[in-house]
């Protein structure tokens, strides 16, 4: 009788000692659950903070072009790029259309130190290939840019 109540007292302990570990186990996986929660929460916000900071770079970019600040082609190689950094609606999709093509035109036009290293008759050559190619899209870059500043930012 007193082995019945040994293996009694043993199985009721194992059952306390694998539900104590059971509810350790629960605790442990809804912290891991809340942190995880809490960091896809803060890469969500990171995500719309770059995303409004990249529609907010276009319009500035769009806004200089409108003035006449920086050239069609330099517009279009910036919002280009930019434009792959946000979570586009269809309508700004569209806009930024003719800017990839205006800078997909004119991609072989060395930038930066590249430019500097031309000599001046190939600099000439090449300021007038990008006006000309500039002013087959002047007319859709013009309009996509004014659409792109009066867009509202969300």
């Amino acid at each position: 009788m007193d082995l019945i109540m040994l293996a009694a007292a043993m199985a009721a302990i194992m059952v306390i000692a694998l539900a104590a570990y059971a509810a350790w186990l629960s605790v442990q996986l809804r912290r891991q659950a809340g942190r995880a929660r809490e960091a896809q929460e803060q890469l969500e916000a990171e995500l719309q903070k770059k995303n409004l900071q990249a529609r907010q770079s276009i319009q500035i970019i769009a806004r200089a072009l409108l003035q006449n600040d920086v050239t069609d082609t330099e517009a279009a190689m910036r919002i280009a790029y930019l434009s792959q950094q946000v979570s586009s609606t269809e309508q700004e999709s569209e806009q930024f259309t003719v800017f990839v093509q205006l800078a997909e035109a004119t991609a072989h036009i060395p930038i930066l130190d590249d430019w500097q290293m031309l000599e001046k008759s190939e600099k000439r050559r090449l300021n007038k290939e990008r006006a000309e190619i500039e002013l087959v899209y002047a007319e859709f870059i013009q309009a996509g840019a004014e659409q792109l500043v009066n867009l509202k930012l969300s």
